[in-house]
């Protein structure tokens, strides 16, 4: 699986866990907080497995992937050859938050936060943010891949986690028309009151360091198969994925691996109870839902975007509901040692079921008592759905209001 073709910066809060000291940082200086007080549509670009938007930063010039599953601002400050992403100069000005480690997607980044000019411009308007926080990105470790920046769009953290892009703004509404090529921010929501939209859901309660835009999953089918799923399931709505990237303890299940995948149905709920259906399938052109409930999209033979955006599936590892998730080094350092232990098996599904059946043995994180009403579970399944299942629809996200539409 590729969550993008350029792995090195993936801000993905799927693997979004600070290493550093759990002191929680300040926030934002208030006069950090700004935005148009309009929408601002933004030009959109494909760019490899994902979309792209340009904005400067300190006068510098950089482009980032656009990223609903990851909350930061982030730049490449290693500069240790020509980018076509932007490479960082310079000091910047102080932030007053320590240094940190954060792992994004398995890589080790060295992160040094800094205050600085950011603009975003836009068609109709600009972004700016006089003084904004962002990383800057000093050291890495990690799997290789020639590396990629992205624009995190989750605006909600938990306390030990550093300051979000978004929560430096005033922008409360996110839409994305793919085949237009915009992303429009807005300050007020952009879904109507009265649509039937699909409510969104907060896990910060549960472990997850922040609140992506997650939606609880009615049923999934693969290879035109229900699929019995032994516990609740939730999506995560990932514009930095190209595929479907699946929690461990459904990928590994006891009854062999989920995969291969040909075709991909995932139903999601309305709030009036309605479902809202997500597809993909290996083949390029689109071919009608047997369920007739997905709109089919008249795209040019030869669009690019029918190669960029693979039904590529792929396990991974979703710590938030551990119990010493965030605690600290301990959960890195057990993990390091169980990875080690996993790789002597030899065989990379073997590892998986191990580490899920050692998960299974563990405790929960207790989370809030609020989160036992909500209807998941201890430790519900997770997926990751990428580009691949609507890069030919409208995806609107308000964020303040916790409401999502397609169209």
């Amino acid at each position: 699986m590729r969550l993008t073709r350029l792995p090195l910066l993936r801000g993905a809060a799927v693997a979004l866990l600070s290493l550093s000291p759990l002191a929680p940082p300040p926030p934002p200086a208030a006069a950090a907080v700004a935005a148009s007080a309009r929408p601002v549509v933004v030009p959109l670009t494909l760019c490899g497995g994902a979309y792209c938007v340009r904005y400067t930063l300190d006068g510098q010039p950089f482009r980032a992937i656009v990223d609903t599953g990851s909350p930061f601002l982030l730049v490449d400050g290693t500069c240790t050859e020509a980018s076509e992403w932007g490479c960082y100069r310079g000091a910047g000005r102080a932030s007053g938050l320590d240094d940190t480690e954060e792992e994004f997607g398995g890589q080790i980044t060295g992160t040094q936060w800094r205050v600085g000019y950011m603009s975003l411009l836009g068609e109709n308007a600009a972004l700016v943010l006089p003084e904004t926080t962002f990383g800057v990105v000093r050291t890495y470790t990690g799997k290789g891949g020639s590396g990629a920046v992205f624009l995190g769009l989750a605006k909600r953290r938990l306390p030990r986690i550093r300051p979000t892009f978004l929560e430096q703004t005033s922008v409360a509404s996110l839409q994305f028309d793919f085949l237009r090529g915009s992303l429009t921010l807005s300050p007020r929501p952009l879904i109507p009151r009265g649509t039937d939209a699909i409510r969104l859901l907060d896990l910060r309660p549960r472990g997850a360091p922040i609140s992506a835009a997650v939606c609880r999953i009615r049923r999934l089918y693969v290879n035109g198969e229900l699929l019995q799923l032994d516990r609740p399931a939730v999506a995560v709505i990932d514009t930095g994925t190209t595929g479907l990237s699946v929690s461990e303890s459904l990928f590994c299940a006891a009854d062999g691996p989920l995969g291969p995948i040909r075709d991909c149905r995932v139903e999601l709920v309305t709030e009036q109870g309605r479902v809202c259906a997500l597809e993909a399938s290996v083949r390029r052109r689109q071919v009608p839902s047997r369920f007739g409930d997905v709109p089919l999209v008249d795209v040019p033979d030869g669009a690019p975007e029918s190669d960029a955006f693979p039904l590529v599936v792929s396990p991974v590892d979703v710590p938030w509901f551990e119990q010493d998730f965030g605690q600290g080094d301990a959960l890195e350092q057990r993990v390091q040692a169980e990875a080690a232990r996993d790789d002597a098996l030899g065989d990379p599904y073997r590892a998986c079921q191990a580490r899920v059946q050692r998960a299974a043995t563990r405790g929960a994180a207790p989370g809030e008592p609020l989160s036992r009403l909500d209807g998941l579970g201890e430790r519900p399944h997770v997926l990751f759905v990428g580009l691949a299942f609507f890069w030919r629809r409208q995806l609107t996200i308000d964020v303040d209001d916790g409401r999502l539409a397609f169209v």
